[in-house]
């Protein structure tokens, strides 16, 4: 009688983290890559004064591209500097426009990312973004079809103060979807950049 009590207990048990496991998701936190580094990072985002376009990753503010979407024109330092007066020239920046964790690209699934992080692995000189959202394995999926607005770039300038030495890095977007056993991920290459 106790052992059918005890493998009934195991077996309810069990029953409940399973369904645990499928429906509830975990609490939404930054994602961590083994021997991955921090890096500081300061956003500025696309606004009615000046909207980001997309340019490859550099170290030379100079080298930014961006518009004033009201007037269509191209603006220029001083645009900038009325927009984001907290954006100058600092001695060890990487530049990257991108477009932040996209909800949705015109097709298929909405994902509602929770929030991201961004680290350097040394061992393989990658800069990886990490999107982040928690989720139960079993969830009613949104789907929707259409047209998808172009998206509003954010200018990104990480710290490299804590990339080691000079060389060729590469940027990787990384999309982390968690459960409470076993996650998701899908890594797409950004861009590679030659740091001094």
């Amino acid at each position: 009688m106790k052992r059918r009590r005890a493998a009934l207990g195991v077996g309810a048990a069990l029953v409940i983290f399973v369904l645990a496991d499928a429906f509830m998701p975990p609490p939404a936190h930054d994602v961590h890559s083994p021997g991955g580094v921090s890096v500081k990072v300061t956003l500025f985002e696309s606004n009615e004064t000046v909207a980001w376009k997309p340019t490859a990753p550099s170290q030379s503010l100079a080298s930014l591209s961006c518009y004033s979407p009201g007037k269509g024109t191209p603006c220029d330092v001083t645009t900038w500097a009325s927009s984001h007066p907290s954006l100058s020239q600092s001695p060890q920046p990487l530049f990257l426009v991108w477009t932040g964790c996209i909800d949705w690209s015109g097709g298929g699934e909405i994902k509602s990312w929770q929030g991201f992080n961004i680290e350097y692995i040394p061992s393989t000189r990658k800069l990886v973004i990490h999107c982040y959202r928690a989720q139960g394995w079993l969830y009613v999926h949104q789907y929707e079809y259409g047209v998808a607005a172009v998206p509003r770039y954010t200018l990104a300038v990480v710290s490299t103060a804590d990339i080691g030495g000079p060389g060729m890095i590469t940027i990787i977007e990384e999309d982390d979807l968690e459960h409470l056993v076993g996650d998701q991920s899908d890594q797409s290459q950004l861009a590679t950049v030659t740091i001094s």
